[in-house]
């Protein structure tokens, strides 16, 4: 009887990773489009940090 658990290094990795699915790397949006980006509004100042520190064409600090 083996009780020894997988070692994660030794797990195989798929051919279909989610960056495969979704299309690449190609600059499409994933999780939205160009309109979905333009209605995301901050109410606040916090609000509008995270909107920065979401937004992928934004140099990170």
């Amino acid at each position: 009887m083996d009780d020894r658990l997988p070692d994660p290094a030794e797990e195989i990795r798929p051919d279909e990773t989610a960056e495969a699915l979704v299309g690449g790397s190609d600059g499409a949006p994933v999780g939205g489009d160009k309109t979905t980006e333009d209605q995301l509004d901050a109410d606040n100042a916090v609000e509008e940090d995270q909107l920065k520190s979401l937004d992928p064409d934004d140099t990170p600090a």
